[in-house]
């Protein structure tokens, strides 16, 4: 009998037993489970990859963008700007500083040099002022790092401290090898350099008024104008919350 003419029930019983026919072969329950398993893993990861920002933690930073990232596995992430493990600095009573020196103290970081007449005075002279809020981070070290090594020598630094009247021991000056130290300003910190000119007899330097928290671990975690005081008193609640993430 043609199907045309068939028991319209009976054409519906035919077709759901294919359906499940088809299903059954093309997909199995051991298939189907691992399936959602798939699924789940996929999510959970997601999750755990993309975290929401947790104003009671600090971020990383990444990329040449510098976007906000907030992980619990930084050394899965080799975009993160950290201090790299080649970074060589002589410190103002000539010690060499290499980066296995840095931990386990968290560190403040300004770009300067010994002859600018502009900002860098300026950002010395705040730091002494703003020195006292640090009191309660006894282990907090503060590098001022020139960019014009191949004349702020050891001495030119050890003077310039003394002018300064400098006396805190976790204050260091440092000179090194300029391309380095370029590098590190503007890679790992973003900030942005003209190279030296005869002419000017000085450097041009974009953004030196700001000052980077680096933690323990060498990566950087904060950014703050050091024009002012404006952003002390946030730079002093970020470390707070560096010291109540390792407690």
């Amino acid at each position: 009998m043609n199907s045309l003419f068939m028991n319209p029930n009976i054409q519906m019983q035919t077709l759901r037993k294919k359906i499940q026919q088809t299903l059954r072969y093309r997909f199995s329950p051991s298939i189907l489970i691992l399936f959602f398993c798939t699924l789940c893993l996929l999510n959970t990861n997601c999750k755990k990859a993309e975290q929401s920002p947790d104003p009671s933690v600090l971020p990383y930073f990444s990329g040449k963008d510098f976007d906000p990232v907030w992980t619990e596995n930084p050394e899965n992430d080799k975009n993160l700007k950290k201090v790299p493990d080649s970074f060589e600095l002589t410190e103002h009573t000539g010690k060499q500083i290499f980066p296995k020196d840095w931990a386990p103290s968290e560190h403040l970081v300004v770009f300067f040099y010994a002859t600018c007449r502009g900002i860098c005075p300026l950002i010395t002279r705040n730091l002494i002022q703003i020195e006292p809020n640090f009191s309660e981070f006894p282990n907090l070290k503060i590098f001022s790092i020139s960019i014009h090594s191949k004349k702020d020598t050891v001495p030119v630094l050890q003077n310039y401290r003394k002018t300064y009247q400098i006396k805190n021991p976790n204050w260091s000056f440092f000179t090194g090898k300029e391309t380095e130290i370029e590098n590190f300003a503007k890679e790992t910190c973003g900030a942005e350099m003209e190279g030296f000119s005869v002419e000017r007899g000085k450097y041009e330097f974009v953004h030196t008024e700001n000052i980077f928290l680096f933690d323990k671990d060498r990566y950087l975690r904060g950014i703050y104008r050091a024009k002012g005081t404006g952003d002390i008193q946030r730079l002093v609640e970020d470390l707070k919350k560096l010291r109540q993430k390792i407690n």
